[in-house]
């Protein structure tokens, strides 16, 4: 209620895995999931016997641009399943050329930091590396889930469950894409929500930019759309200010009760399971209170299928007095100076918005903040 912030890893849903071994989310929404019956060295780990632990991490992320597949099936729902096998396929290729490239430096000791040995204190005798290679994923990560809905059905997922059904089945048949490589490839493939600080610009820029999906591309990118379209045209490619919706999310700007985005939202978590999600909610008021965010709390761990989520409280910082100040003041409440910063959630952790680029200053923007 007072600073934001917190991370709060909910194990009440069954796909957590609650008792079953061990579940946890990270920073970003990544998620690390292990457990006896996956992991004969699980009860080792988990008490650092003989130097054994837990490696967290992944080895390459890859975001699969889902707007523009469906720009490319032009509302064929049969061609969505075939172009995601086409995209995720290419994805699995790029993977196969990191492994093949990281195994050639394991194989000559090129990655002394992750491969170094530590030797026991007692014995002497030589533990586990600090990083093992083999526990670590490759993921591939999702993007613009709603503008996808949007262009296929013409409704965002607030707008209509129609939108919310056709990207439901989307990403369920993407789960069985990977899964159906990983058994191929024997890779260890997961799906996930991008956390996209970058690539959620990134993306819809390169959608604006491309003369084959420009005009379909302008008709669901969000933010400034005509300002970019300008930049374009004039020969600047670089920091504009649009994006694609995060992940899974509906759209930030949707003015929509809290209860209805965490029914659509909360559909995508037991299937993003083995990848990781996160769920938002952004506060408007400069002092919330600490029950009712407490109440709030309990409804979302014990009533629904979140597994992560994190109430984010703007800030100004003045540069004059150095005072802190709920939500977002063009000038200090407290010295009346307009030098002032502001420091808010860019997707998984907090940060100055003065590192952040167009794209993500105009998500931040548009964020509709809720009242409790």
């Amino acid at each position: 209620a007072k600073f934001g912030g917190s991370y709060i890893d909910n194990m009440v849903p069954p796909y957590r895995m609650y008792g079953r071994g061990v579940s946890c989310y990270q920073c970003c929404a990544y998620t690390f999931t292990s457990g006896p019956e996956s992991d004969p060295k699980f009860y080792d780990k988990l008490y650092l016997e003989g130097g054994e632990h837990f490696s967290l991490g992944g080895k390459q992320v890859v975001t699969v641009n889902l707007p523009r597949i469906a720009y490319r099936a032009n509302g064929n729902d049969a061609l969505v399943p075939e172009l995601l096998r086409e995209v995720v396929s290419k994805i699995v290729k790029v993977f196969e050329v990191k492994e093949k490239w990281l195994r050639k430096q394991l194989e000559n000791y090129g990655i002394p930091f992750a491969q170094y040995r530590p030797r026991d204190p007692v014995t002497g005798e030589k533990l586990p590396p600090l990083v093992d290679m083999d526990s670590l994923v490759y993921t591939i990560g999702v993007l613009g889930g709603n503008e996808m809905a949007q262009y296929h059905t013409g409704y965002q997922l607030h707008e209509s469950k129609e939108a919310v059904r056709f990207l439901v089945k989307t990403i369920l048949q993407l789960r069985e894409i990977v899964k159906e490589l990983r058994e191929e490839t024997g890779l260890p493939l997961v799906l996930a929500r991008t956390p996209a600080e970058s690539a959620a610009q990134r993306l819809a820029i390169a959608d604006l930019v491309n003369r084959k999906f420009r005009e379909k591309a302008k008709s669901v990118v969000k933010g400034d759309v005509e300002t970019a379209a300008a930049s374009i045209a004039a020969g600047e490619r670089r920091n504009l200010p649009v994006y694609y919706s995060n992940g899974t999310h509906v759209y930030v700007g949707a003015r929509i009760p809290l209860a209805r985005k965490i029914e659509i939202e909360q559909k995508f978590f037991p299937i993003l399971g083995e990848g990781g999600n996160m769920f938002h909610i952004w506060l408007g008021e400069a002092h919330p209170d600490p029950e009712a965010l407490w109440g709030l709390t309990k409804k979302i761990a014990l009533g629904s299928q979140i597994g992560y989520f994190a109430y984010t409280k703007d800030f100004t910082i003045c540069k004059s007095c150095h005072r802190v100040s709920p939500l977002l003041n063009e000038s200090c409440p407290h010295c009346g100076s307009k030098a002032v910063t502001y420091w808010s959630r860019i997707t998984g952790y907090y940060s100055n918005v003065e590192g952040w680029n167009s794209g993500k200053l105009r998500e931040l923007r548009d964020r509709y903040r809720i009242s409790l």
